[in-house]
């Protein structure tokens, strides 16, 4: 729930969208990240800091946008470099709040906020994002890519282009794509390294359709819960595995109560950027392009950010003891794949218009052949 002193602080600045700051005031997201504590000779690769500073002194009738996301270190980056280049590129007239760890509330609560013009930008799922916007299920069929080159001619193309046009429509306006990366598995007692291996497995999920029959076609047993219990469950057997990319996996400190660590990329899961409408709309036109240009700049930056954040967790989880990393073999990506072929059809049912299936797989053949996969005849 929206955390009652918080929401009771930002009263009339959510009424308004945009709020008078004449100084500029601590920074409410600090970044800091929870690891996991280093077992004896273990040594932890970690990626070191940008600097933020925008050197430039706020204006006394400047604007602050409330910019509401959760915890992952890569999406926290790009808020300060947003904040960053806003100030810069208006000379101080526009600037935002930054506030992290879903502190005003959950990913479902900061789209209706910002839905309705209370919050003015949020970062939020794809998987969450599909309940207002049915076409963003497609985004949820698994082994479409071989490579994030691939994902991103798709996302910044004209499938990208159509599912931002179909979320105005629900009173949003997509600003960035950016990198949640692969999504990838870890289990507790069982290695897996084929869909036989997954047979009765309490795997967590999040609450959306397609996910829980793909977890289903493999043979195991989908779990919904929040992101949030996800740890306890783990520790106490409640689950027995989970699917994150490998930085939230590291981040979170899974590694501590699984053991089994599989390099699936089943599913890529971007999160997205989006604006309340209304409040891009009240923008002057020279706001509204200072905004733009800035989340340009901004999703390049967080998915280099993304890279290497990924590239350190991977590392750590490798080396992590007691924990054991495993690749599929193209063999097993081919069962895998074969096992849940169905859920285009599905997709089909689940999006508001069915074209759009048929949109991002023609995209996606277009980028396969533009960026094959490793080893791939060019």
């Amino acid at each position: 729930m929206l955390k009652r002193g918080i929401a009771a602080a930002l009263a009339t600045v959510m009424m308004l969208g945009l709020t008078a700051c004449g100084e500029k005031p601590a920074d409410t997201a600090t970044g800091d990240t929870k690891t996991p504590a280093a077992p004896t000779g273990f040594v932890e690769a970690k990626v070191e800091p940008d600097s933020y500073d925008s050197g430039v002194e706020l204006t006394s009738d400047c604007y602050r946008f409330i910019y509401a996301l959760g915890n992952a270190p890569a999406t926290i980056d790009a808020a300060k470099f947003f904040k960053m280049r806003l100030e810069q590129e208006s000379g101080g007239t526009l600037s935002c709040d930054i506030y992290t760890d879903n502190v005003l509330g959950s990913e479902r609560e900061l789209l209706e906020g910002c839905q309705f013009g209370n919050y003015d930008i949020v970062l939020a799922t794809n998987a969450t994002v599909a309940s207002f916007s049915k076409d963003i299920f497609c985004l949820d069929i698994p082994w479409l890519y071989d490579n994030k080159q691939q994902v991103y001619e798709v996302l910044d193309g004209v499938l990208g282009d159509t599912l931002a046009a179909g979320l105005e429509d629900r009173g949003y306006k997509l600003l960035q794509w950016q990198e949640s990366s692969f999504r990838t598995l870890t289990t507790s007692d069982r290695k897996v390294e084929k869909v036989s291996d997954l047979k009765g497995l309490k795997i967590r999920i999040m609450e959306n359709e397609l996910q829980l029959a793909q977890w289903k076609a493999y043979g195991a047993n989908p779990t919904p819960m929040a992101f949030t219990e996800l740890f306890t469950a783990l520790q106490q057997g409640t689950v027995d595995g989970q699917d994150n990319g490998a930085e939230l996996t590291w981040q979170t400190k899974f590694c501590e109560v699984q053991k089994y660590y599989t390099y699936t990329k089943h599913i890529y899961s971007p999160y997205l950027i989006m604006m309340s409408k209304e409040r891009f709309e009240k923008l002057t036109p020279e706001q509204q392009e200072i905004v733009l240009k800035v989340s340009d700049e901004a999703v390049q930056y967080e998915r280099e950010r993304c890279s290497k954040y990924e590239a350190a967790a991977l590392e750590n989880i490798r080396n992590y003891p007691g924990m054991t990393f495993t690749e599929l073999t193209p063999e097993a990506i081919a069962e895998f794949k074969a096992a849940c072929a169905g859920l285009k059809e599905m997709a089909y049912q689940k999006v508001t218009h069915p074209e759009i299936v048929d949109l991002l797989y023609s995209e996606v053949e277009k980028a396969q052949a533009k960026y094959p996969a490793e080893g791939s005849a060019s």
